[in-house]
C-alpha cells in the first residue's frame, strides 16, 4: 500500500520503493552499530577501536552505493569497483586487525549476488560464506564463534540482496499499475465514445426524421402529426434511458424491442421491412451486441442511404447468431468502410470473438453480415423477446 502525506492541503504519495530503500539502509546502520559495538566490547584500545570503526564507516559508505543503483543502477566498471573495494575492506583488515568480524561480511555476500551474473554470482555467494567462516577461525575465533559467523553471513547476504530486489520489483509493479491505470481510462473513454455513436446515433436520426415528417403533416393532418409527437417522446425516453445506461456502464438491450423500434423507424421514412427472426434463445453478451449491432445498420440506412426496400434476418447457427442488413438505395460508392460506425460494429464484434463485414453486393445492395458466436454460460435473453 502506498502512503499518504499532505503538504500544504495536497496530498503527495510516498513510494513503496521509498519505504523498501529505506528500510534497506536501515538494516545496513543496524549491522554497523552492532558492528561498532562489538569492536568495542573486544577491548582491544583505542587506536585499534578507531581504525576498526573507521573500515565499518567505509564498508558502509560502499553500501550506500548499491542502494541508489536500483533508482539509477551503477554502470561496468564503477560497480565492480566497489566490489573489489568492498572485499578488500571486508577480508584484509581481519589480518591486519586481528578482529573477527560479526556483520559486515554478508553485506559483501549479498552485493556478489546483486552485481555478479546469476550462475557466478551464486558461486560468489558461497565463497564469501565459507571465506568468513575460515577468515573468523585463522583469527583464533572458536567453532560456535566460526558457526555463528557463517550463519550470520549468510542470512544477512540474503537480506541484503533481497531488500534492494524487492524496491526494484516494487518500482516495476508501480509503472505497472500506471499503465493499467492509463488502459483503464482509455478504455473507458473508448467505450463512452463507441457507445454515444452506437446507441444516441440511432435515437437521434429517429427523433429527426419524425420530426420532419410532423413537420410535414402538421397543416393538414394534426391528429396524425400529434401521434408522430407521442413517437417522438417515446423515442426520446428511450434515448434518455441510453445516456444512463452509459454512465452505468450497463448497456443489456433486448433485441425484439430494437427491431420492432428499427421496423417502425424505417417504415416512417417510407422503407419496406422485411424481417426474419429466428426464435431460439441467444444469450448474453451476444443478445445486447446483436441489438447494437441493428441499431447501427438501421441508423446507417436511413443517414447513407435512399432505401426503399431493407431486409432484417436474425438466424442461428450452430453455435453463431447470424446477423444480415441489406437495403437498396445506396446513392453513392463506398469507398470508406473504416467510417465510425463500421468500426465501432467491427470491434463490438471482435470482442466477443465474431466476425463482421460491410459492402455493396453483387446486385448492388449494401450487405452487412455479422456472426456473432453464442456463450450459454450467462443467462439468456429470448431472441425475439
Amino acid at each position: 500500500m502506498t502512503t499518504v502525506t499532505r503538504q500544504g492541503g495536497t496530498a503527495r504519495l510516498k513510494p513503496p520503493t521509498d519505504r523498501i530503500t529505506g528500510a534497506a539502509i536501515a538494516v545496513m546502520c543496524g549491522l554497523a552499530a552492532v558492528e561498532i559495538s562489538h569492536t568495542l566490547l573486544t577491548g582491544r584500545g583505542s587506536t585499534h577501536s578507531a581504525v576498526a570503526i573507521g573500515i565499518i564507516v567505509l564498508l558502509s559508505s560502499v553500501q550506500l552505493c548499491y542502494f541508489r543503483a536500483s533508482g539509477s543502477p551503477l554502470r561496468f566498471p564503477i560497480v565492480h569497483l566497489a566490489l573489489v573495494a568492498q572485499t578488500t575492506l571486508t577480508f584484509l583488515p581481519a589480518f591486519l586487525l586481528d578482529q573477527a568480524w560479526v556483520a559486515v561480511p554478508g553485506l559483501l555476500a549479498g552485493n556478489v549476488l546483486l552485481v555478479l551474473p546469476q550462475g557466478a554470482g551464486r558461486v560468489a555467494y558461497v565463497v564469501v560464506v565459507t571465506a568468513t567462516g575460515a577468515t573468523n577461525a585463522a583469527v583464533g575465533a572458536g567453532p560456535t564463534a566460526v558457526a555463528f559467523g557463517l550463519v550470520t553471513t549468510a542470512m544477512t547476504g540474503l537480506v541484503a540482496y533481497g531488500l534492494p530486489r524487492l524496491a526494484v520489483l516494487a518500482a516495476g509493479l508501480g509503472e505497472s499499475r500506471t499503465r493499467w491505470a492509463h488502459c483503464a481510462v482509455a478504455d473507458e473513454r473508448m467505450r463512452v465514445s463507441r457507445d454515444l455513436h452506437d446507441l444516441l446515433g440511432y435515437g437521434l436520426s429517429a427523433i429527426k426524421l419524425k420530426s420532419e415528417l410532423v413537420h410535414r403533416m402538421l397543416p393538414e393532418h394534426p391528429a396524425e402529426a400529434r401521434q408522430s409527437v407521442a413517437e417522438i417522446l417515446d423515442i426520446a425516453r428511450h434515448t434518455m434511458a441510453d445516456v444512463r445506461s452509459i454512465a452505468l456502464g450497463y448497456r443489456l438491450l433486448s433485441v425484439r424491442e430494437t427491431i420492432t423500434s428499427a421496423t417502425a423507424v424505417l417504415a416512417s421514412a417510407d422503407v419496406a421491412v422485411h424481417v426474419e427472426l429466428d426464435d431460439q434463445q441467444v444469450p448474453e453478451p451476444a443478445a445486447t451486441v446483436l441489438a447494437a449491432l441493428v441499431r447501427e445498420g438501421v441508423t446507417n440506412v436511413l443517414r447513407h442511404s435512399k432505401a426503399r426496400n431493407c431486409d432484417i434476418t436474425v438466424r442461428r447457427h450452430g453455435d453463431q447468431v447470424l446477423l444480415d442488413i441489406v437495403n437498396d438505395g445506396v446513392v453513392e460508392p463506398i469507398r470508406d468502410l473504416s467510417s465510425s460506425g463500421v468500426r465501432n460494429m467491427t470491434e463490438r464484434v471482435r470482442e466477443i470473438g465474431g466476425a463482421l463485414t460491410a459492402g455493396r453486393a453483387a446486385d448492388g445492395r449494401f450487405h452487412l453480415h455479422a456472426s456473432i458466436p453464442l456463450d450459454v454460460r450467462d443467462a439468456p435473453e429470448e431472441l425475439a423477446g
